[in-house]
């Protein structure tokens, strides 16, 4: 029987073969998921043999990752603010830059006492799932286009415990949204065609992403302009909207919320230092 330090050193090898960047994280991520351990638990237990089974499924994995299917997709999770939220192709993988638009809404929240949030676009519910999951108090009006994505976020709700407080809406941006809310929070499709339209079969997450959650007109911005837009019928006095963006587009979002609310606006950076959200607090 093989051991999994054979089975590790065989999906390292193909992967590498194949072009893969980080070819011992993600082989050392796919045993672990197959032999149902942390990772932690597998660099403690190498020697343990591995079944013909789970051997069968780890080189299926492989093969998968070899032809850049992202590590999420395969596992089914992606770890997103200290919870691990389910995504599978019918939705956007979560990003840790986007976790620094869930510490500047939770903090505006803090702050101010406020509690009704609007996350626009929701996708997995990552966003709408950590805010509820981080504060009890708040309540979060999840929507998104797509039926398929909401069916991801209601399961990621019910798992963290926040089904209650995080109501689903299936609709276009805020036009589901009846009531005034404190705050909106948007990872919204912001890049152009022709950033993705060349990566059929290329290793990128995104070429295996759904592009309705990643392309938004010639300049990126198609979607997030109709957003902002509807934000003074439904932004509360005094709430905040968040939106990510590409960082080229930063000041030119910041101007969007500037002028629409008015608003006054901040950029903020996410950890590798690139201009990632900004911020609209409405007079």
């Amino acid at each position: 029987m093989t051991e999994r330090s054979d089975a590790r050193a065989e999906a390292a090898a193909r992967l590498r073969a194949a072009g893969d960047p980080t070819a011992a994280l993600d082989a050392d991520l796919l045993l672990a998921h197959v032999c149902g351990v942390s990772k932690e638990s597998l660099y403690a237990h190498l020697d343990e043999p591995i079944g013909d089974g789970a051997l069968r499924t780890l080189r299926a994995l492989v093969e998968r990752r070899a032809a850049g299917e992202p590590v999420a997709y395969l596992r089914g999770w992606k770890e997103f603010f200290g919870l691990r939220v389910a995504v599978d192709a019918r939705v956007l993988v979560p990003r840790p830059e986007t976790e620094v638009l869930v510490e500047a809404a939770l903090a505006f929240l803090r702050e101010t006492g406020r509690r009704l949030v609007a996350d626009v676009g929701t996708g997995s519910g990552a966003i709408a799932v950590a805010i509820a999951a981080a504060a009890p108090g708040a309540r979060v009006i999840a929507t998104d286009i797509s039926p398929d994505a909401l069916e991801v976020a209601r399961a990621n709700a019910a798992a963290h415990g926040v089904a209650e407080r995080v109501e689903l809406r299936c609709g276009d941006l805020l036009a589901p949204v009846r009531e005034e809310v404190d705050v909106v929070t948007a990872n919204l499709p912001y890049l152009r065609p022709e950033a993705v339209e060349h990566l059929s079969g290329d290793r990128t997450p995104l070429a295996f992403e759904p592009r309705l959650a990643v392309v938004a007109g010639p300049d990126g911005l198609d979607v997030i302009r109709r957003a902002v837009a509807q934000l003074p019928e439904r932004l509360a006095a005094g709430g905040a909207a968040y939106f990510e963006c590409d960082p080229p587009q930063a000041d030119t979002v910041a101007a969007l919320l500037g002028s629409t609310l008015p608003a006054t606006t901040r950029v903020l950076r996410d950890l590798a230092g690139s201009p990632r959200v900004v911020e609209g607090k409405r007079a």
